[in-house]
């Protein structure tokens, strides 16, 4: 068979135009918000249940996490693992996900059985027993989980790095350790769930083919839930983060590479340079064809992979430069990242290189509207990071406004090598071997 064609590849289209959908606003009779995105071509649903109150807002890191987990595992008319088997037999299945600020919620369903799923969902919600058993079990698994991480040097490294971009005492920044995770007893995982997952402090987003029937499933299951309980606010605290220049060095005896992670603080979101900051950080380290990319791993061989990324929430923002490497090759990696830093600002993305970088920057933009689901959890993350109205189109708008002297601009004024705080862990006795 001829096979010429593979040598030619396929043209390449550029975006012209991309909208985020918005949602369908709608308000129960007990006054929840509830989220309607209407677009889908069979017949299922997700439904998202996000409540204020997260890692930051808990006793511990963990709490929050446990409370996830654990919720699931009975409530009060559905006691003992029914739970799973309902989801189960009706073809659904439940997703939780602890947040900096919020909880999220979710489940995924058939249209035709929304209403043998959805009362166990908000049962699951409001009225979790947290049994002691099943629970005991998820607290044990999560305490040896970070038994296990302690020894990996990636998530020493990252610790600390969080430490050193938010301020050692943030509430983002802490780290339990598997006797404070075994300490947490479910009274106070019951505590912090019936303060912070209540009706009344609770958004509904709803996607899919969502026909009248599920629309009022949904508003006979939630709609007329009590909401007095008082709504608490998220415990936003800003960073403060370490000295420009600190270095920290875990030492890890034995460990065969080290982790490197490098900060830099960076402006909020709503700042009007974070959106070229964003597309020149993804130059430096955001995709496979970055600076660091081409140099540290396909030129020098000095790791695997390596990545950079701007990272916004409400407390604050910092670049985060991430990477695993031998023990013996620290010094010079640390020198090459600060060469690239040095080299975006004389040296900008031009011609084939802007090129690829805008169509990287596009295609992950268009991703986001690959389904209903996406395009929903796209508007989950607007509300629990901050993400400021028009963000989606202000981004498509900046890409393509993108230039070379954009890129140095941003580079000469917030990824100056002189900023960076560096936090190692790894075997250092190795490195002067």
């Amino acid at each position: 068979m001829n096979q010429s064609f593979r040598a030619t590849p396929p043209p390449v289209a550029t975006a012209t135009s991309m909208i985020l959908p918005p949602l369908q606003r709608k308000e129960l009779a007990n006054g929840i918000p509830l989220y309607i995105y209407n677009k889908c071509d069979s017949p299922v649903n997700y439904i998202s249940a996000i409540t204020t109150g997260g890692e930051a807002e808990a006793r511990h890191m963990a709490t929050a996490a446990l409370t996830s987990i654990t919720q699931r595992e009975g409530s009060v008319k559905n006691p003992d693992g029914a739970i799973s088997e309902i989801m189960d037999y009706n073809g659904s299945w439940l997703k939780s996900t602890p947040m900096s600020h919020f909880m999220q919620h979710s489940m995924f369903s058939l249209n035709a059985n929304i209403g043998h799923v959805l009362p166990v969902f908000a049962d699951m919600l409001y009225h979790p027993t947290f049994p002691e058993a099943a629970y005991n079990v998820r607290r044990e698994a999560l305490a040896r989980n970070l038994e296990v991480s302690a020894g990996d040097v990636s998530f020493v490294a990252r610790c600390e790095s969080d430490r050193q971009a938010m301020g050692a005492t943030h509430p983002l920044a802490r780290t339990d350790t598997p006797e404070e995770i075994r300490g947490i007893n479910a009274d106070e995982i019951r505590t912090f769930a019936a303060r912070h997952i209540t009706p009344g402090n609770t958004a509904l987003y709803l996607c899919g083919e969502i026909t009248p029937e599920v629309e009022q499933a949904v508003a006979d299951t939630f709609g007329s839930l009590p909401t007095g309980a008082e709504k608490p606010s998220p415990l936003i605290t800003r960073y403060t983060p370490a000295p420009e220049g600190t270095v920290h060095k875990s030492a890890m005896p034995g460990a065969l590479q080290t982790a490197v992670c490098l900060t830099m603080p960076a402006i909020p979101r709503h700042h009007p340079h974070y959106l070229p900051l964003h597309l020149t950080v993804m130059a430096l380290g955001g995709y496979f064809g970055s600076r660091l990319m081409l140099n540290i791993r396909e030129e020098k061989g000095l790791t695997y992979g390596i990545g950079a990324s701007l990272l916004g929430q409400a407390d604050g923002a910092y670049t985060l430069i991430s990477c695993e490497t031998d023990n013996d090759n620290v010094t010079q990696l640390i020198d090459e990242i600060r060469a690239e830093l040095t080299n975006l600002c004389t040296n900008p993305c031009r011609g084939d290189e802007l090129y690829r970088l805008k169509q990287c920057a596009l295609s992950q933009m268009a991703s986001t509207l690959d389904s209903p689901f996406s395009i929903t959890d796209y508007h989950i993350t607007m509300l629990t990071t901050g993400i400021p109205e028009g963000y989606f189109e202000n981004k498509i708008k900046a890409i393509h406004d993108l230039t070379a002297d954009t890129i140095a601009d941003m580079a000469r004024l917030y990824l100056n090598p002189d900023t960076l705080r560096i936090a190692m862990a790894g075997n250092f006795d190795s490195h002067s071997k």
